[in-house]
């Protein structure tokens, strides 16, 4: 019976020594989710305090003023952008309140897609009437495994929607064509050229031309060069795009 009695004390010391240390190890837990939660509730308070300071009307140099119109979450998400004195509060409102259209979600695109939303375009056009397929993968950053047989514009929009749900995205899942490329290039401020072929190159530069649209696009030529030109076209002034073709196309045939 002693020796029972004994072998119970030990037993239950050992549970108690085991308790006490899960009661530590609780209490430490606590205290470090309680300091985080004070933490967030300070950057909570000077956020609120950073973002109450800048008001609808701005006044650069004494001289000028202008209305934004970033809200207190706008402010904090494209705050690095705020601090660049060439960009700032101005370029941002202007940033916010254009829109830019996208043709093809593919190669050149994806990238162009993900950071244009990031950047916080206002409203965000996607034309493509491909579908997204495995060998797409490995160079169209913006789709997924997941995606695999989607649209590419339902794809793309997706992406972009995740990155910025404030960012609108308007979906073309069809392709530009003669019928309908100028109404929808009409709608938009800025045009990429992000086809992977000439006629729809040379139809998206003819829409800019005629409608007086900025228009960017970006050739590649074999797998080591590559070339990226923004145009302003104006009162039916000439395609720069034709003359850059051209010049790639002698470059081409006098290196072979």
């Amino acid at each position: 019976m002693v020796s029972n009695d004994g072998e119970d004390s030990t037993r239950i010391l050992q549970e108690i020594e085991k308790l006490k240390a899960e009661k530590s190890s609780i209490e430490d837990r606590i205290s470090t989710l309680q300091t985080q939660l004070n933490d967030n509730i300070d950057k909570k308070k000077e956020n609120d305090s950073t973002s109450s300071c800048l008001p609808s009307s701005l006044s650069i140099n004494g001289s000028s003023s202008f209305e934004h119109t970033l809200s207190p979450d706008m402010i904090y998400r494209y705050s690095r952008h705020l601090l660049l004195p060439s960009f700032g509060v101005q370029a941002q409102s202007k940033l916010v309140k254009s829109s830019i259209l996208v043709v093809g979600a593919g190669g050149l695109g994806s990238p162009a897609l993900l950071y244009l939303a990031a950047s916080g375009v206002g409203r965000l056009g996607i034309v493509d009437h491909d579908v997204v397929e495995l060998n797409n993968l490995h160079r169209q950053i913006i789709h997924g495994e997941a995606n695999i047989g989607q649209s590419k514009v339902t794809s793309a929009a997706a992406a972009c929607r995740a990155i910025n749900s404030t960012v609108q995205i308007v979906e073309y899942k069809e392709a530009l064509r003669v019928s309908n490329a100028l109404e929808i290039v009409s709608k938009y401020d800025i045009v990429i050229d992000a086809t992977d072929n000439a006629p729809s190159r040379y139809m998206v530069n003819d829409c800019c031309v005629v409608l007086g649209k900025v228009m960017s696009f970006d050739m590649m030529l074999a797998w080591s060069e590559s070339y990226v030109h923004c145009h302003l076209y104006k009162n039916g002034i000439g395609s720069m795009y034709y003359i850059m073709c051209y010049l790639m196309l002698a470059y081409n045939i006098f290196l072979s």
